[in-house]
């Protein structure tokens, strides 16, 4: 039985949505959402792939004051909480193709090791990125052959990335002002369940992996080892 939470859509989206740059001839969706039913999102997440390759980025747009208010109601770090949704994103975008066993308890090391990345963003390297002409300070995961980052740059957003063949350093986003680029009407409410049927009419609405048929040696190096 699908959840309340599937069916039941969200209030539109009411904060400004970025995307990745012109420049870059991309496939466009919108990937998902994180809210709850009848309340506005906390957070967006647009898809992006090379038309004629596999490369692309997925590009998260947080709007700062409802998703600290969400993630952290009684205090703490919402800064780690922005770090752990790209480092998390990123473990999810890099796994292999279903097909390819997984070890026992890998999955689960994996979750640990982004939750454990997230909690030292401030070690991870700075780059700098073009949002909307403007150069901003990024921070950077690298991890099996991809990458996630964030910026703070922006006063009332968090803005985060997860690219796959594609170079963290000046990555080029932009403000998403053609509402139909990306196949769905941000002005309406958001459905999972329409987002999905959505993206099963696009063939090439998804991120393939770096390594689509085994696991990347970063990923290996946390089995865990038999007692």
């Amino acid at each position: 039985m699908e959840s309340d939470a599937a069916v039941r859509p969200s209030q539109p989206v009411d904060f400004p949505v970025y995307g990745v740059g012109a420049g870059f001839r991309a496939v466009r969706w919108v990937d998902f959402f994180e809210g709850a039913p009848d309340t506005p999102p906390w957070a967006l997440w647009l898809g992006h792939r090379d038309e004629e390759g596999e490369s692309g980025v997925r590009v998260g747009t947080l709007p700062r004051k409802r998703y600290e208010q969400t993630m952290c109601p009684g205090g703490g770090d919402p800064v780690a909480e922005v770090a752990h949704s790209g480092a998390l994103g990123l473990v999810n975008l890099t796994l292999p193709d279903t097909s390819v066993p997984r070890p026992d308890g890998l999955i689960v090391a994996l979750v640990e090791h982004a939750e454990r990345q997230a909690k030292r963003y401030r070690e991870w390297p700075l780059v700098w990125w073009d949002i909307d002409g403007a150069w901003v300070r990024a921070r950077v995961w690298h991890f099996a052959g991809a990458w996630t980052g964030f910026t703070e740059a922006l006063a009332d957003t968090y803005v985060v990335a997860i690219g796959v063949g594609v170079e963290s350093r000046g990555l080029s986003l932009a403000r998403v002002t053609d509402l139909t680029a990306y196949g769905t009407d941000l002005r309406a409410p958001l459905s999972l369940i329409e987002l999905g049927r959505h993206k099963s009419t696009q063939p090439k609405a998804w991120i393939p992996p770096p390594t689509r048929g085994a696991f990347h040696p970063d990923q290996l190096a946390l089995t865990p080892k038999a007692d």
